[in-house]
C-alpha cells in the first residue's frame, strides 16, 4: 500500500505533492481528475494538510463514485468519509483563529481557498492550484464562509457503544437524541393546536347559549370569525408539525437504512454466512415499520395522550362531574389495551416466522431455478410454496384478526361513552346544572379525550410490530464489526508471507462435526503449497482461514508469526490476493471490476494482466472494450470462462505477498491460461508465498509441500514424492 509520495519515484521531485496526488488520481481512472479543477485540486491539498500519512487506499474508497466533476458537497463528503466532521461559519480570514488551521475558505465569488498553516506572520495557502504565502494584511479583509474540520471521535457521539454504555440506552433510543430539538418543536406545537382545538366547543358554546337561547344574534359575527381564525391557524399549526414528523421520518431512513447497510457489510463473515439472504433483507427492511410509524396516525395519537389533560380541565370547567365519563373510559381502554396486547406479543412472532420462511424459500427458488427445472421438481416446489404461504396466510389471519377485535370493541367503548355522556348530560339539563350548549362542547371534549386511546387500541399490532423492530435493530448494532474488533488487532504494513498451522481445526457451527481437525504445516515466505484431497474435506476452507474469513475452533493460524486472531482482519485481506471457488463480478465496468484489488493499476497493467489470462482479445472485441458493463444482474452478463479468466487477471494485478488460488476448472488450466499460470507461480517462487487448491499433477510437483485432506481423517502433509505415492498406494 503505496504513500502519495515516493521518493524513490525519479519523477516525484518535478511534482508538487498536490500535483503528485491528482496525478495519481488520473493514472488510477477516476473520472474527475481526467480534468482536474478547483475543488479537485483543493480536495488533495486540504486531505494532505488533515492528514499527510492518508493511504492512497483510503483515499480512493472515499472519493464519489463516476463523477464528472466536483463540488463543495463532495469535497465535504469525502471528509466526512475520512472521519472529519464539517461546520460552515460565516467570516472572514483575518477573524479566523490560526489554531483552527487546516481549513477550507470559500470566497463570496465560489472559490476555494485552502488555508494551510500560519508561519510568523505569514499565512500558508493553497490558492489558485499552487501553495503560496499571504501576508495577513493581505487577506484580512477577505470575506466568505469558513469550513473547519475536527477528528471524529467515537466516543462522543450519543450512538456510540462507549456512550450508550453510560446512559444504558439502545441504540434507536440514543438516535432519537438527535432529534431532541425537533421533538421539542413539535410538542411544542401540539400544545398550541390543543389550546386552540379548545376554542371550537367553547365558541359552539356560547352560540348555544348567547345567541340561540336568547334570539340575540348581534355576538355570531364575531363568535363566527373567531371559530375560522381558529381553524386557520390549527389547520397551519397542523401543516407544521406534519412537515416536522416527515423530515424524521425521511431522515431516519435515510440514517438508519445507511447505518444497517454499513454495519451489516462491517460484520464478521461467520455471523453473515450463518443468516440467509432473505434475513439480510429483512435486516434491511427492518426499519420501513418503524418510518411509517413516525409518519402514521399511531404516534400523531401517542404525541396527543399528554395533551387530553388539556380537554378533561375544560370538561371539568364546563360540565363538573361529566369528566368522570371520559377518565372512566380512558381506563377501559388501558385495560382493552393490555388485553389485546398480551395476545398479539406471540400471535405476531408466529407471523414474523412464517413470512420469514416464505420469503427464504422463494429467494432460495429463484436462486436456484435450472436446478429446479432440470430434475423436474417445479410441481414439488409449487406444491412446498402454497403450504408455506398457507402457513404464511393463516398466522396473518390470526394476526388480523387480533386487530379488528381491538377496533371493534374500542369502537364499541367509543359509542358507549357518547351514550353515557349524554344522558347524565340530560340529567344535568334538566336539574339546571348544564345548559344545553354546554353538553354540546362536552361532548366534542369527550371526543378529544378518547380518540387517541381510541387509535392506540385500534394499533396494537403494528406496535408491537415496531417494538420488535426496534429490539432487532437494537441487537444488530450491538455487534462489534470487525473494523471496531480491529481497533485493538495489529496491523503489519509489509507481510512478508510466512504462514504457519498448528494443530488447526475448524467447525462450522457449534452443533456440527469438525470439518477438519489437528492440521500442521508451515509455509516459509516464497513457498508453494498445494492442496488436493476429498470433496468437502475443507481445502476451500484453509484458504478461507488464512484470509481470515474464518476463524480456527482450535490450534492457531499464524501469519509472519502473528495469530490471526491477533490480526486486523480488512487490512490483512487487502495484502493477500485471492481467486475463490465462486468468482464475483459487481456492476459496473470491467476496468472498475478489475481495479478493485489494485485501484493504482494503469491501463498498461490491465492489459498485461488481461493478456497473461488470455482475455485480451475476447475484451477487445466487446462493443465498449474495457469499459463494457458487466455484472451478476447485468444484461451484459460474461460467460463463465471468460469470468473465470478476468478472476485470474485480478490475480496478476494483485501485487501481493501471499497468493490463494481455489481450485481453476480444468478447461482453464489445460489451454493458454494454464501455461501462463504455471509460469506466473515458477516466477514467483521464492518472492511470494502462494497456497494453491488443485487436483492437477503438474500443479502438484510444482509445489515445495503437498497437503491430502481426507474426509473425517486427520490431514497429511508431506513433500509432493511422498504424498503422491501415498495416493498411488491407497488407489
Amino acid at each position: 500500500m503505496k504513500r502519495f509520495f515516493n521518493p524513490k519515484d525519479p519523477q516525484a521531485e518535478k511534482l508538487q505533492p498536490v500535483e503528485r496526488m491528482a496525478a495519481t488520481m488520473q493514472k488510477a481512472g477516476v473520472k474527475a481528475f481526467s480534468n482536474p479543477g478547483d475543488w479537485e485540486y483543493c480536495l488533495c491539498a486540504l486531505v494532505l494538510a488533515l492528514e499527510p500519512k492518508c493511504r492512497t487506499y483510503r483515499f480512493l474508497e472515499c472519493l464519489p463514485y463516476n463523477r464528472d466533476s466536483y463540488s463543495e458537497s463532495d469535497v465535504l463528503n469525502t471528509l466526512a468519509r475520512l472521519n472529519y466532521f464539517s461546520r460552515s461559519v460565516p467570516t472572514s480570514i483575518g477573524e479566523i483563529d490560526t489554531r483552527l488551521f487546516p481549513c477550507l475558505f470559500i470566497q463570496d465569488d465560489g472559490r476555494p481557498i485552502i488555508l494551510i498553516a500560519q508561519e510568523d506572520d505569514r499565512i500558508k495557502v493553497f490558492h489558485n492550484n499552487t501553495l503560496t504565502y499571504f501576508y495577513k494584511d493581505q487577506i484580512r479583509c477577505e470575506r466568505g464562509k469558513a469550513v473547519l474540520f475536527e477528528r471524529y471521535d467515537e466516543t462522543k457521539p450519543a450512538i456510540s457503544k462507549f456512550v450508550r454504555m453510560g446512559t444504558n440506552y439502545g441504540w434507536f433510543r440514543s438516535l432519537l437524541g438527535r432529534f431532541r430539538g425537533t421533538f421539542v418543536q413539535i410538542l411544542t406545537a401540539g400544545l398550541v393546536i390543543n389550546l386552540i382545538s379548545l376554542a371550537s366547543p367553547l365558541m359552539i358554546m356560547l352560540v348555544y347559549n348567547r345567541v340561540i337561547a336568547t334570539g340575540t344574534p348581534d355576538v355570531l359575527p364575531m363568535v363566527i370569525f373567531g371559530m375560522f381564525l381558529a381553524a386557520a391557524c390549527e389547520i397551519i399549526l397542523r401543516a407544521v408539525r406534519s412537515r416536522g414528523l416527515s423530515w424524521i421520518a425521511a431522515r431516519m431512513d435515510n440514517i438508519v437504512g445507511n447505518q444497517i447497510f454499513s454495519h451489516l457489510i462491517r460484520l464478521s463473515p461467520a455471523l453473515i454466512e450463518r443468516a440467509s439472504v432473505s434475513a439480510q433483507i429483512a435486516r434491511i427492511k427492518t426499519f420501513e415499520s418503524i418510518r411509517d410509524f413516525f409518519c402514521g396516525s399511531v404516534f400523531l395519537s401517542i404525541i396527543e395522550l399528554p395533551f387530553v389533560v388539556l380537554a378533561a380541565l375544560a370538561i371539568y370547567f364546563v360540565a363538573g362531574p361529566l369528566v368522570l365519563v371520559p377518565l372512566a373510559m380512558a381506563a377501559v381502554y388501558g385495560l382493552l389495551f393490555w388485553a389485546i396486547y398480551k395476545r398479539v406479543r406471540k400471535t405476531i412472532r408466529i407471523a414474523a416466522k412464517a413470512s420469514s420462511a416464505r420469503q427464504q424459500f422463494t429467494i432460495e427458488a429463484f436462486e436456484k431455478i435450472r436446478g429446479v427445472r432440470a430434475y423436474g421438481l417445479t410441481n414439488l416446489w409449487q406444491m412446498k410454496f402454497r403450504d408455506l404461504s398457507g402457513k404464511e396466510m393463516m398466522a396473518h389471519f390470526h394476526l388480523n384478526f387480533l386487530g379488528m377485535v381491538g377496533e371493534t370493541l374500542a369502537n364499541a367503548l367509543t359509542i358507549f361513552s357518547a351514550i353515557v355522556t349524554i344522558s347524565f348530560g340530560a340529567h344535568m339539563i334538566w336539574a339546571g346544572t348544564l345548559s344545553t350548549g354546554g353538553l354540546v362542547a362536552t361532548m366534542i371534549l369527550v371526543w378529544r379525550v378518547i380518540t387517541p386511546f381510541y387509535s392506540v387500541c385500534t394499533m396494537v399490532p403494528r406496535m408491537e410490530q415496531l417494538r420488535n423492530s426496534i429490539i432487532q435493530v437494537n441487537n444488530l448494532m450491538d455487534l462489534d464489526t470487525e473494523d471496531k474488533v480491529g481497533q485493538f488487532g495489529s496491523v503489519i504494513s509489509t507481510l512478508r508471507g510466512n504462514i504457519a498451522f498448528t494443530n488447526v481445526g475448524l467447525r462450522y457451527q457449534d452443533a456440527t462435526d469438525d470439518v477438519f481437525s489437528n492440521l500442521s504445516f508451515d509455509a516459509r515466505a516464497g513457498d508453494l503449497i498445494a492442496i488436493t484431497g476429498d470433496n468437502g474435506a475443507g481445502k476451500s476452507s484453509i484458504l478461507k482461514l488464512i484470509k481470515g474469513l474464518y476463524k480456527p475452533t482450535s490450534g492457531a493460524v499464524q501469519i509472519d508469526g502473528f495469530d490471526i486472531r491477533q490480526l486486523d482482519a480488512p487490512s490483512l485481506r487487502k495484502q493477500i490476493a485471492y481467486i475463490p471457488q465462486q468468482y464475483d463480478f459487481f456492476e459496473g465496468t470491467i476496468v472498475e471490476n478489475l481495479r478493485l484489488c489494485n485501484p493504482l493499476a494503469t491501463i498498461e497493467d490491465i492489459e498485461t494482466a488481461l493478456e497473461m489470462a488470455a482475455a485480451d482479445e475476447e475484451i477487445r472485441a466487446l462493443p465498449n472494450g474495457l469499459n463494457t458493463e458487466i455484472g451478476r444482474y447485468s444484461a451484459g452478463k460474461l460467460p463463465s470462462n471468460l469470468s473465470m479468466r478476468l478472476s485470474l487477471a485480478r490475480l496478476y494485478l494483485h501485487t501481493a505477498p501471499i497468493l490463494l488460488i481455489d481450485e481453476i476448472p480444468n478447461a482453464i488450466l489445460s489451454g493458454k491460461p494454464g501455461r501462463n499460470l504455471q509460469n506466473y507461480l515458477a516466477r514467483s517462487k521464492g518472492s511470494r508465498t502462494c497456497i494453491m487448491v488443485t487436483y492437477r499433477e503438474d500443479f502438484l510437483k510444482m509445489s515445495d509441500t503437498l497437503i491430502l485432506m481426507r474426509q473425517g481423517a486427520t490431514p497429511l502433509v508431506g513433500t509432493p514424492e511422498r504424498m503422491m505415492n501415498l495416493v498411488l498406494e491407497a488407489a
